[in-house]
């Protein structure tokens, strides 16, 4: 008889149960005895199956999900909501403060619409099959149902401004600005007019204005206006800092070269703030050395040289920068265009000599001479205002290399409308009505805040290069949650869930709502 290893030796076998060697595995079984009318003796039987003994121990059966309970399995999407709700607890806290009775149903709007989901008829779906509906269940989200919950926060513009004021008290120092125009699909706006956007678009738009913070490396949306698409940046800045509460805080505000006059340098000051604005390359106000050697100051700028002058008038400080690596750019793109402009002439040329040449003219010669081919080199010789940046500003106290690397920032938040536009699809809106617009508004203030919080993330781990936003939401989406038998269990993750759970030390736990 063949001699039982030691793991079934040393198993301890339950009462009313039995070993049984099936095929080289053993398995336990249960056993009962039972009267047997023939023998008038009771015989063993074996019952049913309890599971498999190995070396590691006993395995129980796993067992069969009856009907009912299949039809309560639960499945939603995890990972990417599960994280937006931890991730962005200061929002929830001041969402439950200045909004406590419809809170729950604005953050789960901002969620959804950072995870992808811009459409408000899609919206009751996509809630129905993520994990929010499990943590604010019932929330009424259906398209007829978002179309009054828009109106009624947009008719709370002083909950809104008492939000972001909130989060804007905790900026100090310097504020970035920037402008976006919203075209408008409604003709009921009346904020909905007439004006050129970045694009060329003369169509019915409206002028949204941001502020942005800047804090221990984190880039923060912080308060937003909108106004008329006629209105330019420049004219309501004011209006918008006086709403804020910026105006006599000291703040330096950064701006782009919209912001460039006389009078915007005013009313900037007038509001006792401060700036940091360019200025036009042909302003009057500086004048740019004919080449580099001719700049008496240089610094290094993020592993670049940066040459610089400078002049003080009137209280101001007025700096022309010139960057090589910036003239580099600039330098092969105005060599593109002109070497694309002389092929375009030569081509055109050569045409009209055929047509000559048959005895068909359709250039004028006074048309060909202009068409001549232009010297490159000597262009480019010529153009000295390539690669400068001609910054104005009223804090004395900042020298040179600090004003060059605080303008620079608005690199940072040149990309906000780029995500706006494109990553969360805001670039147009269809609200038929002002107070719904400027909820619709608000809802698209904190995805985006959601949105930089994720980037913002990424960039302090240094792993820029490997993911982006969209990696991120899409990977932690493939995380599911499956409720069986009132128990909530996630799915397993897959082997690129794991590693960006890794890299970005994101911690996913198992739900604890049943």
């Amino acid at each position: 008889m063949t001699q039982k290893p030691q793991f079934i030796q040393s198993f301890e076998r339950p009462a009313g149960t039995e070993i049984k060697l099936i095929n080289g595995h053993y398995y336990l079984y249960e056993r009962k005895s039972v009267y047997d009318p023939q023998t008038k003796r009771k015989k063993k039987k074996s019952g049913a199956l309890l599971g498999t003994i190995t070396e590691d121990g006993f395995i129980p059966k796993k067992e069969k999900v009856a009907q009912q309970e299949l039809r309560e399995i639960q499945c939603v999407e995890y990972g990417a909501c599960s994280y937006l709700y931890q991730a962005n607890g200061a929002m929830t806290e001041s969402l439950k403060r200045f909004f406590p009775d419809t809170w729950k149903t604005i953050f789960t709007l901002a969620a959804l619409k950072c995870i992808g989901e811009t459409s408000l008829k899609r919206v009751q779906a996509c809630y129905e099959t993520s994990y929010l509906s499990v943590l604010f269940p019932r929330l009424g989200l259906s398209a007829p149902s978002l179309t009054h919950v828009m109106r009624e926060l947009g008719k709370n513009r002083d909950g809104i401004c008492s939000y972001m004021r909130n989060g804007l008290s905790a900026y100090s120092g310097f504020i970035l600005i920037d402008g976006h125009r919203i075209i408008s699909e409604s003709r009921n706006l009346p904020l909905a007019q007439l004006g050129y956007d970045s694009r060329m678009r003369y169509e019915p738009q409206v002028n949204l204005l941001y502020l942005f913070g800047r804090k221990d490396g984190m880039r923060l949306p912080l308060y937003y206006k909108q106004f008329a698409g006629s209105v330019p940046d420049c004219l309501a800045l004011p209006d918008i800092g006086a709403e804020a509460g910026i105006r006599g805080s000291g703040i330096t505000v950064i701006a782009d070269k919209g912001f460039g006059s006389d009078d915007d340098f005013a009313a900037i000051t007038g509001s006792g703030m401060h700036y940091i604005i360019p200025l036009k390359r042909n302003t009057a106000e500086a004048q740019i050395p004919a080449n580099a050697s001719l700049y008496a100051n240089a610094f290094n700028f993020r592993q670049r040289s940066v040459f610089w002058t400078s002049s003080t008038k009137e209280g101001c400080k007025v700096v022309v920068y010139y960057d090589m690596l910036l003239a580099m750019y600039e330098t092969s793109d105005l060599i593109c265009r002109l070497e694309k402009k002389n092929n375009a002439a030569a081509a055109a040329l050569e045409k009209e000599e055929a047509r000559r040449r048959k005895g068909k003219s359709k250039l004028a010669d006074e048309q060909i001479a202009a068409m001549q081919s232009i010297d490159v080199t000597s262009n480019v010789q010529q153009r000295s205002e390539i690669g400068t940046l001609i910054l104005k500003t009223d804090r004395l106290d900042l020298d040179e290399s600090q004003l060059y690397a605080l303008y620079k920032t608005r690199q940072e938040i040149e990309q906000n409308f780029k995500c706006y536009d494109d990553t969360l699809d805001l670039d147009a809106s269809f609200m038929q009505d002002q107070d719904a617009f400027e909820g619709w508004l608000f809802v698209n203030h904190l995805a985006l805040q959601m949105l930089y919080g994720i980037l913002d993330y990424i960039a302090q781990a240094n792993l820029t290069g490997r993911y982006s936003f969209k990696d991120v939401v899409r990977t932690l989406e493939g995380i599911r949650a499956n409720k069986i038998n009132g128990q909530w269990r996630l799915s397993q993750f897959t082997k690129n869930t794991r590693k960006l759970c890794t890299d970005l030390d994101i911690k996913i736990d198992s739900p604890l709502v049943s």
